[in-house]
């Protein structure tokens, strides 16, 4: 006796299964792609690197992160985007540039990158090549040593004003005496490249040759002597006696007292001293030299608030704070000004903004 099959849900076509079936196993390729291409976007990890951030120097980008497999690099200044891994760019012209890391195409990261046309490293002078001696209607030709330089001042020591611009002008000197040359590269005032140079008077050429025979010698003394007089009293020594004398006045010396700056912080040193406010092993007290003194100056939080420092200071202490943008605007002093800052704050493992 034949068993009967049992069919369950004879009414289906066969080609249904097959369909879920293979949907089933792409949404498992899936899954398991997305697992695989899984990266902690709160912990990226990458940095960006120069010796000086200057306009025309290299500055490396490199990422290694975990489980990264794409990257994808703007440097914020209109240039293609580079999907390397480690990248090398250069900057064209001085500013401020939001540089983005996007990895596996989902996690994004932005960083404030500052790029100057001024060198950051103490005593780096321009170098002014020009000749020791001059002559007084002769054209002198000067040259500036300097990398980077975008602007040049020079003053050739005759006027209190800029004489000529240029990385190579021509001058002719009009006076005799000692010359100082001044040269300021891209308005760098405080490293200011000074030379001096010796302008001597143009020889005078004769027009003719002297004739020996026409040649009047100098007279002897006695043709120039008067006759011996009487000797008598100088009037000027009577007049003296009436003249009042003013007493003599204590000279002083001219001295120049420099105008006291606050000293250099980068965007990076400050944003490390305000995690350390945020884990309350700064205060404010410890931004005195960088704000001159002043707590009160403005701070833009996250593009919406607008407080002062002090108060800024007292609502991150004691948070988990992580700080995405910060910009320092300061003044011909030094003194920060104003803050710009875009921050986040860890709650309930999550990162929200204030």
């Amino acid at each position: 006796m034949k068993k009967k099959r049992i069919n369950f849900l004879p009414n289906i076509d066969a080609r249904i299964y097959v369909s879920f079936g293979i949907i089933l196993l792409l949404s498992l390729i899936f899954l398991l792609y997305q697992y695989f291409r899984h990266v902690d976007c709160e912990n990226a990890n990458y940095y960006i690197h120069a010796d000086e951030y200057l306009v025309n120097k290299v500055v490396e980008f490199n990422d290694n992160t975990k489980g990264a497999q794409s990257w994808e690099w703007d440097f914020g200044d209109s240039t293609a985007i580079d999907r390397r891994q480690r990248s090398l760019h250069s900057y064209k012209k001085p500013g401020e540039y939001i540089v983005k890391l996007t990895i596996n195409g989902n996690c994004t990261h932005e960083k404030l990158v500052t790029i100057t046309s001024i060198s950051q490293q103490t005593g780096y002078l321009p170098v002014i090549m020009a000749p020791d001696v001059a002559t007084v209607g002769d054209a002198v030709y000067f040259n500036a040593e300097k990398e980077g330089g975008e602007s040049w001042e020079w003053s050739f020591g005759e006027t209190a004003n800029t004489d000529a611009l240029g990385k190579s002008p021509v001058y002719k000197f009009k006076t005799v005496g000692d010359k100082k040359i001044t040269l300021i590269v891209n308005g760098d005032v405080e490293h200011t490249a000074v030379k001096t140079i010796y302008v001597a008077p143009k020889t005078i050429k004769a027009k003719q040759k002297i004739d020996i025979k026409s040649y009047e010698y100098e007279r002897p003394h006695s043709a120039f002597s008067l006759p011996q007089g009487e000797a008598q009293k100088d009037p000027l020594v009577d007049m003296l006696q009436y003249i009042p004398v003013s007493p003599k006045t204590r000279s002083k010396r001219d001295s120049v007292i420099a105008e006291k700056k606050a000293p250099e912080i980068s965007n990076e040193q400050f944003q490390l001293l305000l995690n350390q406010v945020a884990a309350q092993a700064k205060t404010k007290d410890d931004f005195k030299d960088y704000l001159c003194g002043k707590y009160d100056i403005p701070v833009v939080v996250n593009d919406d608030k607008l407080i002062p420092f002090d108060q800024f200071c007292q609502n991150i202490a004691g948070k988990n704070i992580k700080i995405t943008a910060l910009r320092l605007n300061k003044n011909q002093k030094n003194c920060i000004q104003n803050i710009n800052i875009q921050y986040k704050v860890k709650k309930w493992m999550i990162w929200i903004k204030e």
